[in-house]
């Protein structure tokens, strides 16, 4: 555990690793589960809860017999997660996609890791509830629409599901193939605000109605690199962040696909692997590249804070002059655009971020070396955001 003053804690796995989940929380507590990607070796996942008083990672561990590529953790059970890995069988190397059940019990004292003994340490049990039939190709990731429904990304197509996890069944109910055949899918995400989902391949970005499987919008040739990972703004519609490979993150407006990015940001030297927005403050979107760094980012004047202080279109001209009048109050150190603060905590390639679920100020980064560290907010940031 690293210094309390300067408000990060960091937890090493031990195994090579690339991705994380933040889990929903019931109880006030930030959870997240990093699945272990080591090839040919047994893996592990990861239950992190965060103790705020103690300001220490406590662990539990589960066994998950092969290397595991992306973890995406149920919306509305905490216990319920997918992960997609790979599996050896015969000469052949097949993509899955499953879904597991967490079951903990305390760890025998002899168990407990003796070179962190501060952690308080559980052993746990995955139980295999279903697995979706994927294709021939590599499934991405899984997505969560709700308890009853989840999204699969493959390589040359998207599929949609529903899943009984009573039943213990997965039935495909619609699938969407990938519009160009010189690029797979590199990513994708729900729309928070409608029945949408929006893929990344190449360079271009296109979104899909679940209902009608047709095409809501296309940014194709978006720009010049290409696109790693994508995220949607969940407090302002229409708004969707992505990330490439030219260290550039921009921010887009997908109601004018020809328009380009709103927004272009560069204070990364290397490939952007992840961006996320903040739940509560959309204003804050985290960033993490190859260049072992974390970057946060305030966007203020296109988050939905701006609108508070502007007035939309919808606005009439009474509501738009007293937001004027308003605007003559804010204090000097109100939030601007720009670069946060910069984390450099990793050694080598920092593959995601995730927001917690549970505090609004609180993230985790992972590095494949294993190392995820826990940061929060600088205070002077979340005072302008409170008091603005």
């Amino acid at each position: 555990m690293e210094s309390a003053e300067h408000r990060s804690c960091a937890y090493g796995l031990r195994h090579q690793t690339r991705c994380l989940s933040a889990i929903k929380s019931n109880d006030g507590k930030s959870r997240f589960i990093i699945g272990t990607q080591e090839l040919l070796k047994p893996n592990e996942i990861h239950l992190l809860t965060f103790d705020e008083d103690m300001f220490e990672i406590n662990t539990t561990i589960f066994s998950h017999p092969h290397e595991i590529w992306d973890i995406s953790a149920s919306k509305e059970d905490p216990d319920l997660f997918f992960t997609c890995y790979k599996q050896v069988e015969g000469n052949r190397i097949q993509s899955k996609a499953s879904l597991w059940r967490m079951n903990q019990e305390q760890m025998d004292s002899e168990e407990i890791d003796v070179e962190r003994p501060h952690h308080h340490q559980l052993r746990g049990e995955l139980e295999h509830v279903l697995s979706l039939d994927v294709a021939d190709g590599t499934v991405k990731k899984v997505i969560w629409q709700d308890s009853t429904e989840v999204i699969s990304v493959e390589d040359w197509r998207i599929c949609i599901w529903d899943i009984d996890v009573k039943q213990g069944t997965a039935k495909l109910t619609g699938s969407i193939n990938a519009p160009d055949k010189n690029y797979k899918f590199t990513s994708a995400v729900m729309n928070p605000h409608a029945q949408e989902v929006v893929a990344v391949y190449g360079r271009s970005i296109q979104g899909w109605n679940l209902g009608s499987l047709k095409p809501t919008f296309a940014i194709e040739d978006s720009q010049p690199a290409l696109i790693l990972c994508v995220d949607y703004n969940p407090n302002r519609p229409f708004q969707i962040a992505t990330g490439g490979d030219d260290c550039k993150v921009r921010i887009w407006d997908v109601r004018d696909p020809t328009a380009g990015p709103i927004m272009t940001i560069q204070d990364h030297t290397h490939w952007v692997w992840s961006v996320a927005y903040n739940k509560f403050h959309d204003q804050l979107v985290l960033t993490s590249s190859s260049d072992c760094q974390v970057n946060l980012q305030s966007i203020v004047s296109i988050s939905t804070g701006a609108d508070y202080k502007h007035g939309d279109a919808s606005d009439t001209e009474q509501e738009q002059d007293e937001d004027s009048e308003l605007e003559d109050n804010i204090p000097q150190d109100a939030p601007t655009d720009g670069l946060v603060q910069a984390f450099d905590q990793h050694e080598d390639s920092v593959y995601q971020v995730a927001w917690s679920s549970a505090d609004p100020w609180l993230f985790l980064s992972l590095s494949y070396d294993g190392r995820a560290v826990m940061n929060q907010v600088p205070s002077e940031e979340k005072f302008k955001i409170i008091m603005s």
